[in-house]
């Protein structure tokens, strides 16, 4: 199919999920709702699975869910639908008002107004991001299958020892849309290839740890680079995996990549900048609004601009326009994300960030979280400012969303000496507190890197972790 023809036929069927939702709206409003709202979604999937380094599954799937929100005098219903014939929505629109009906008033109930920007967006900012690849929209699953392949091959044929556990990649499509019963409409399409794999490295009777990479992107031009960054990724640990030896216990400065930093740190602070959290009594940085409580080294802004992170859009669940803004700047809690709810508990505008699909009420969260790099330089610069201790690749464990205290296992993890890496160590205990961490960043990497597809981080060193060696 040519890319003209490919334009065409995304414009008719974001058209119909367009269409669908306005009917459906109308429909919720004739079986007695008040206010109504309505999300669909239209998504093409083309995907190849591998095992054991042999292809498994190649699959295509499509598929369109509609959603929709009712209000009644505070009094909230929800139904969703995967069927789009008339029969259907009508069903759907009866289910919505009748569960209505039995739900108790909650006065934040409510649609989103249309008019009105995200609260403080910044001037000057970008139009919404086009996410629409022609070229990769069209790709099928033979095209997913040979890509998936050649990614498996890069990996097993570096060395023998390297084993693929699972690999997969997808190939994605969405034609999204949004109508509510206030006149709101919001519609955008969107063309994306994920990938994935877990491997190991084995020689003679031992195998060495597992390590796990993933990825995504929407330009096409883009993914043999990213495919081959992710396979030499996955095999230069996996085969530093073998031969691990012991850490060292001690309570100091650890080295995290990316990924640990985002596990360890970040992502706490971001749940914990949610209005819904904070208001329920489930975040540390409740009251804190405009005070420092991390290192001035940390900035985080939340970017649903940026076409490169998978969850880039021009507006949110609720259909608000969404921009680009700070959570934390130089160590300050900057703002709370807000969805429609939180915002009419404190009585502000919404920031945006309603999130979730069409077959749940919308969600609180961040679209794509940026961490501002600093000036500690390249890896090797980091390594010899750490100088002696841990690098920590990757966290597997648990980190209290509420208090912030995590405890777990460093993974593909190195110990350094002198600045340099003199070996792998098996899998280390590491512990200590997200917040305190945040105010105890001694340097920040001069590059971030894309993480899991869905973020923007850099290497960080940072104090005060307690490591214990097994």
């Amino acid at each position: 199919m040519s890319a003209t023809s490919e334009r065409r036929e995304a414009a008719t069927e974001l058209a119909r999920v367009e269409e669908r939702c306005a009917e459906l709206c109308e429909l919720a409003g004739a079986a007695g709702a008040e206010q109504a709202e309505a999300y669909g979604q239209r998504v093409r999937l083309r995907s190849a699975r591998f095992e054991k380094g042999e292809l498994a599954l190649g699959k295509a799937t499509d598929g369109t869910a509609i959603g929709l929100r009712v209000f009644d005098a505070g009094r909230l219903g929800f139904a969703h639908t995967n069927q789009t014939d008339g029969e259907a929505l009508e069903r759907t629109a009866r289910d919505a008002a009748a569960l209505a009906a039995l739900t108790p008033p909650d006065e934040a109930n409510g649609l989103c107004e249309p008019e009105g920007e995200p609260a403080g967006e910044p001037a000057g900012e970008p139009a919404p991001p086009d996410l629409w690849r022609a070229d990769t929209a069209a790709l099928d699953v033979e095209a997913a299958l040979e890509h998936g392949a050649r990614f498996v091959q890069r990996m097993t044929a570096s060395d023998p020892r390297v084993r693929i556990d699972e690999a997969t990649l997808t190939v994605g499509r969405s034609h999204t849309a949004l109508a509510n019963g206030l006149g709101l409409r919001r519609a955008e399409s969107d063309a994306w290839i994920s990938f994935g794999a877990l491997g190991m490295a084995v020689e003679g009777n031992e195998v060495g740890g597992f390590h796990s990479v993933h990825d995504f992107v929407r330009d096409l031009g883009e993914l043999d680079q990213a495919l081959e960054r992710c396979a030499d990724e996955l095999t230069g640990v996996a085969l530093a995996n073998l031969g691990a030896g012991a850490a060292e216990s001690y309570r100091g400065p650890v080295l995290l990549a990316p990924s640990a930093f985002a596990a360890l740190v970040v992502s706490p602070i971001v749940s914990a900048s949610g209005a819904i959290a904070v208001q329920r009594g489930r975040s540390a940085l409740a009251g804190r609004l405009g005070e420092r409580f991390a290192s001035e080294r940390l900035t985080i802004h939340d970017d649903p601009s940026d076409p490169e992170l998978a969850g880039a859009t021009g507006f949110d669940r609720e259909g608000q326009p969404v921009a680009r803004r700070a959570l934390v700047a130089e160590g300050r809690l900057e703002a709370l994300m807000y969805n429609g709810y939180a915002a009419r508990v404190d009585g502000v505008a919404t920031t945006g960030n309603a999130a979730g699909g069409p077959r749940s009420v919308p969600g609180l969260g961040a679209h794509g979280v940026c961490v501002a790099p600093g000036d500690g330089g390249d890896e090797e610069q980091m390594l010899t400012a750490l100088g002696r201790g841990l690098w920590v690749r990757r966290f597997s464990g648990t980190v209290d969303p509420i208090s912030g205290d995590f405890s777990g296992v460093a993974k593909g993890a190195c110990w350094v000496e002198g600045g340099r890496v003199t070996r792998s160590v098996r899998e280390t205990l590491v512990a200590g507190n997200a917040f305190e961490l945040a105010s105890s960043i001694l340097a920040l990497g001069s590059h971030s890197e894309r993480c899991y597809g869905s973020a923007r981080l850099p290497m960080a060193l940072i104090d005060s972790v307690s490591v214990t060696a097994g």
